[in-house]
């Protein structure tokens, strides 16, 4: 239990907080600068909620395509569930454009994190003095 909870716990708390702020009527930014500046919020609010799904995904490990997309796919269809549930927040819409900007954020968090997680590989890889690339990121990688 208390593996599944430092796994996944950070993601879940993040998913939770999301839930929160979207429960809030008529939750606006105080600063408006263009018409489309809530899918950049938006975006930005799912950015780390990707990173932690697919840090809860892999752990330690090396990520792979089926970790990446699985990440995105949970992440994408918790967006569309925030989007219906603002349904029924009074001073709050169901729009499928934040849907479609929560997806652009979990996947960016998602790619962000394997970059981050590509990139300690190679620095253990350096340390342990090995310098042969191929080793670092394992068949099961994005590439």
């Amino acid at each position: 239990m208390k593996n599944f909870l430092q796994r996944c716990g950070p993601a879940l708390a993040w998913a939770i907080l999301l839930f929160v702020l979207s429960s809030i009527p008529d939750l606006a930014f105080p600063v408006t600068v263009f018409s489309w500046d809530d899918k950049i919020h938006h975006a930005a609010a799912y950015t780390p909620l990707g990173f932690l799904l697919l840090h809860s995904l892999v752990g330690k490990g090396v990520v792979g395509r089926r970790d990446f997309w699985l990440a995105i796919l949970i992440g994408a269809l918790y967006g569309v569930s925030d989007e219906i549930h603002q349904h029924f927040v009074p001073g709050r819409f169901m729009d499928w454009t934040d849907a479609a900007a929560d997806t652009c954020g979990v996947m960016l968090g998602s790619w962000i994190f394997y970059k981050w997680r590509q990139h300690r590989f190679a620095q253990q890889q350096r340390a342990n003095g090995k310098s042969d690339r191929k080793k670092v990121v394992s068949s099961r990688s994005l590439r």
